[in-house]
């Protein structure tokens, strides 16, 4: 295929997937700010800032201040959480309960109704003597983050005309902290007599990674469903991170440089300098592109609209495009069984003996893994007019983004034949010594055991194998970050001063809102100061 329709079809194909929402995902990427032809980065700071003054090195330098909060929490949610149609009749809450509770609200449907419970709340290790415990927990994400960046801008050569000096080269960071939030709040409709000590009261408890009233238990004693609580995917309030979210650094050469228009284009290298998702916290906290290496591209390009009969008053029209691919690297995540939206959370045994002696372990721990993971291209593309009058320069604008799919291997080959489902005792509901391919994290499926309570057929090593989870039960979509499309409008206004005719310094106010039409981007708001000065 000719290179010049790639692009075309990758902004085609992430147009037509990214229209429906996500579900049931365990990993949320999220666009770092202060990157290449980013609004925040390039108001007031475009190539022409590095010749403003006159007889001066050919530089510029700025330094920006900026923040911003996430919005939409509800259909952020929706990207972590099950799909369908949820008990509470909400898109962010669950439903988690026994096999016996009663009927929520007074009302008759009896616990084996599917639709009763979102989630069997056995798998949380919460066990009570009626089998009864219910709750409704609701998610509600959140991120909040401020930083700084950094910017400059360096012509270079050997002629004394400004418009002769066309090669330079960019060297931008930011420094980020990063506030994520699950904001789970969950309110106990019936809470039981707990079995014992040692399991959990509440669903907030289980996703906090500890079991009963510490940890570790050992496997299989009386009342304890598992030996140990989470140690990946858990929810336990807000978690930040600080660091320097990747460097930019770019070469490039100027194609036309006059007084009414301007081009130029670059390549350039991202160094990553922030962390590596760990899989320890579900939409954990990342600083940068999630460390990975990459090579980008890009250009610009304006032109003059109009100027004012006196000259002091101009109207531009800017256009950037900035291209990347990312390579791949190593990273921890999560991932779910094929048709079981959550499984990652479902209890499992690990052998045939563990089975037999009724261990169940969290399958959490063993569904998270090593994976490759290669996030390949990405596009941004930036239009913007800019209006000069006397000293003052306003800017409005529309930006927008466009994320190919990840690509998601495991580094380590899943080994077929050891890991199977739990299966649920047929009266109570609680763990049994067997096992059943057809249980979710909703459903028992009792009628399907295999071993156990009145399991037919009886379990042995040769149908605990044959029914364990295969290679090709293992979904690596959920742990991958789907292809995804924003749009940004922004605004901005700043101020040029002259000290004395020798220093041009700039400084500028700006904001932006970010939004899409599905939940693979997180739609956020944003505002920014800068100062900056030409050398």
């Amino acid at each position: 295929m000719r290179k010049q329709f790639l692009l075309p079809l990758l902004l085609l194909g992430v147009t037509v997937s990214a229209v429906a929402d996500f579900t049931s995902h365990t990993f949320f990427s999220v666009r770092p700010p202060f990157q290449s032809a980013f609004p925040e980065k390039i108001t007031l700071f475009r190539n022409m800032r590095a010749k403003a003054k006159e007889d001066g090195w050919m530089g510029a330098m700025q330094a920006v201040v900026f923040g911003g909060r996430s919005v939409k929490g509800k259909k952020l949610a929706k990207f972590f959480l099950p799909g369908g149609v949820h008990a509470s009749g909400e898109v962010n809450e669950l439903i988690f309960a026994e096999q016996q509770a009663t009927a929520i609200g007074g009302g008759t449907p009896p616990a084996i109704n599917p639709f009763f419970r979102d989630v069997n709340a056995t798998n949380f290790n919460i066990q009570t003597a009626g089998s009864n415990f219910a709750s409704r927990v609701s998610f509600n994400p959140r991120q909040t983050y401020v930083g700084g960046g950094f910017d400059w801008i360096q012509y270079f050569g050997w002629n004394c005309d400004p418009c002769d000096k066309r090669w330079w080269f960019e060297l931008s960071f930011p420094v980020l902290n990063v506030k994520n939030d699950m904001r789970l709040t969950e309110t106990i409709l019936v809470q039981g007599i707990p079995l014992s000590a040692a399991v959990n009261l509440n669903v907030e408890q289980a996703f906090s990674g500890n079991t009963g009233t510490g940890k570790p238990f050992a496997k299989g004693v009386t009342g304890i469903v598992t030996g140990s609580g989470f140690n990946f995917g858990k929810i336990d309030g807000s978690r930040s991170k600080t660091g320097v979210a990747d460097v930019e650094i770019k070469l490039g050469y100027d194609w036309l440089c006059e007084e009414t228009c301007y081009a130029y284009g670059y390549v350039g290298v991202v160094i990553p300098t922030g962390n590596k998702p760990k899989g320890e916290y579900v939409f954990e906290p990342i600083i940068g592109n999630n460390h990975h290496f990459g090579v980008m591209w890009g250009g610009a390009l304006g032109f003059e609209l109009w100027r004012g009969c006196a000259g002091d008053k101009h109207l531009m029209w800017n256009v950037e495009t900035n291209g990347r691919y990312l390579f791949r690297n190593t990273q921890i995540r999560s991932f779910d069984l094929y048709n079981k939206q959550w499984s990652r959370y479902s209890l499992v045994y690990t052998s045939f003996a563990d089975a037999a002696s009724l261990a169940p372990i969290e399958g959490i721990d063993l569904f998270t893994q090593k994976m490759r993971v290669n996030p390949r291209w990405t596009f941004d593309m930036n239009s913007a007019l800019t209006f000069d009058v006397c000293r003052w320069e306003l800017e409005a604008g529309y930006n927008v983004w466009a994320r190919q799919c990840e690509k998601v291997s495991l580094k380590t080959p899943w080994v077929n034949g050891t890991v199977a489902l739990v299966a649920f005792n047929n009266a109570t509901g609680a763990p049994s010594a067997g096992i059943n391919r057809a249980v979710t994290i909703r459903e028992t499926f009792a009628g399907s055991n295999i071993g156990g309570s009145a399991g037919v057929p009886t379990l042995t090593s040769a149908n605990y194998a044959n029914n364990s989870i295969q290679t090709g039960d293992i979904n690596l979509e959920s742990a991958a970050n789907p292809c995804a499309l924003s749009h940004t409008i922004y605004g901005s206004a700043g101020y040029n001063f002259d000290m004395c005719g020798c220093w041009p310094i700039f400084a500028g106010l700006g904001g932006s809102y970010e939004f899409a039409s599905c939940n693979s981007v997180l739609q956020r708001w944003m505002v920014w100061g800068k100062i900056g000065v030409s050398i």
